[in-house]
C-alpha cells in the first residue's frame, strides 16, 4: 500500500500510558516463538510452548477447558479496561472501534435471543457489557449505562426486528446502522489515522461482501450490506453488480487493496476459504499504522498496540484450533502472519 504522511501530533497526557505500552511490546510473540507454537504436536505441546510467553498464566484454564475463549476474553477485557481508564472521554470511541465486532455479534444476538424467544448466553462474548445487561436494556428501552453507539444501534434493532422478517437482513440493517454511529462517533476525535483506518475497514468490508455474494452465486440485492463512509463510494461499488469475479479483481488490482484481493481471491478459489482476506488486511493494517514510529505519545499508539493484541490472540486461536483437529501446519500457516 501507499504510505502517507500523516501529520500525528505527540500529546503528552499519553505519556504514561504510550511508555508502558513499549514496553509492552516485548509481550508480542516474535517469530520464533510463533514456529515454535505451530510446531506443537498437539494441545500439551502447545501450552508447554505458552508457559515461555506472556500467556503462561492462562496454561491451567487451557488445559481445563480445551479452549482459548478464557484468555481471548480476559485479554479483550484488559484491554477495555485500561482503555476506558487512560483515554480521554473524546477519545473512548477508538476503544469502541477496536471492538466493533463483538459489539456487533454481541447486539445480534441479543437480538435473535428476543424473536426466538431463547437464552443464547453462550454465544455471546462477554465484554464490555454482560448479556444480561444488554438484553434487559434491548426489553426495557432502558440505556442508560450503555455507549451512545450501542445504545442507538440497540434501540434501532428492536424497532426495526418488528418489521422486517428476513434475518438475514435484518442482520445487514443492524450492521449498517451500527457502522454509521461508529462513523459519527470516530469524526468527533480528530484522529484522521483512525478515521482513515475505519474507512479501510469500510471498503475491505464491501469488497469481502461483494465476494461472498458472488463466489455463493447469491442473490441479495447490493444495498443490503454495501456501506457508506469508506473511500470508495458506494455508487462505484455498485458498478459490479452485474459484471463477474475477475473484471472486480482486475479493477481492484489497480487500488491500494491489491495484495488483499488478489491473494484473498486465490485462497477462496482454491481453498474455499476467505482466512487469506484476513490475514492481508491485518498486514495492511500493520502497515497503515507504521508512521507511529516516529511519534512518542498519542492516542493512535495506544490503539496500534490494541489492535497488535487482538491480531495476535487471533492468531494463537487459529493456531490453536489447527493443532486440535489436526489441520496440516503449512495450511496454518496460510492463514497466520509468522
Amino acid at each position: 500500500m501507499r504510505l502517507l504522511n500523516y501529520d500525528i501530533e505527540d500529546d503528552s497526557f499519553y505519556l504514561f500510558t504510550c511508555a508502558e505500552l513499549r514496553a509492552r511490546e516485548a509481550e508480542f510473540l516474535d517469530k520464533s516463538k510463533i514456529d515454535r507454537i505451530l510446531k506443537s504436536g498437539g494441545p500439551d505441546e502447545f501450552t508447554r510452548a505458552l508457559r515461555d510467553t506472556v500467556y503462561a498464566g492462562y496454561v491451567n484454564e487451557i488445559e481445563n477447558s480445551g479452549s482459548l475463549e478464557a484468555v481471548i476474553n480476559s485479554e479483550c477485557k484488559n484491554a477495555i479496561n485500561l482503555l476506558a481508564k487512560r483515554l480521554k472521554h473524546e477519545h473512548l470511541p477508538a476503544g469502541e472501534l477496536l471492538f466493533f465486532e463483538e459489539n456487533l455479534h454481541n447486539i445480534k444476538v441479543v437480538i435473535k435471543s428476543i424473536i426466538l424467544d431463547s437464552d443464547l448466553e453462550k454465544l455471546f462474548i462477554p465484554l464490555d457489557y454482560s448479556y444480561g445487561e444488554l438484553r434487559n436494556a434491548a426489553a426495557a428501552g432502558s440505556h442508560e449505562n450503555l455507549s451512545q453507539s450501542i445504545s442507538g444501534t440497540l434501540k434501532f434493532a428492536v424497532e426495526i426486528m418488528k418489521k422486517q422478517k428476513n434475518h438475514q437482513i435484518l442482520e445487514f440493517e443492524i450492521e449498517k446502522f451500527y457502522l454509521q454511529e461508529i462513523y459519527s462517533s470516530i469524526k468527533k476525535i480528530n484522529s484522521r489515522l483512525i478515521m482513515d483506518y475505519l474507512k479501510h475497514v469500510i471498503d475491505i468490508l464491501n469488497i469481502k461482501n461483494i465476494y461472498r455474494s458472488k463466489y455463493l452465486k447469491g442473490d441479495l440485492d447490493f444495498s443490503y450490506f454495501l456501506h457508506d463512509n469508506g473511500f470508495f463510494p458506494v455508487e462505484f461499488m455498485w458498478k459490479f453488480k452485474d459484471e463477474s469475479p475477475d473484471f472486480f479483481l482486475k479493477k481492484l488490482e489497480q487500488t491500494d487493496y491489491a495484495d488483499i484481493v488478489i491473494k484473498g481471491a486465490h485462497a477462496l478459489n482454491s481453498q474455499s476459504s476467505f482466512a487469506s482476506f484476513e490475514k492481508e488486511e491485518d498486514l495492511f493494517y500493520i502497515d497503515l499504522f507504521d508512521p507511529l514510529k516516529y511519534t512518542v505519545s498519542n492516542v493512535e499508539i495506544i490503539f496500534q498496540f490494541f489492535l497488535r493484541k487482538k491480531m495476535e490472540l487471533k492468531y494463537l486461536n487459529i493456531i490453536f484450533a489447527g493443532i486440535l483437529y489436526g489441520i496440516d501446519i503449512e495450511e496454518i500457516k496460510n492463514k497466520v502472519e509468522v
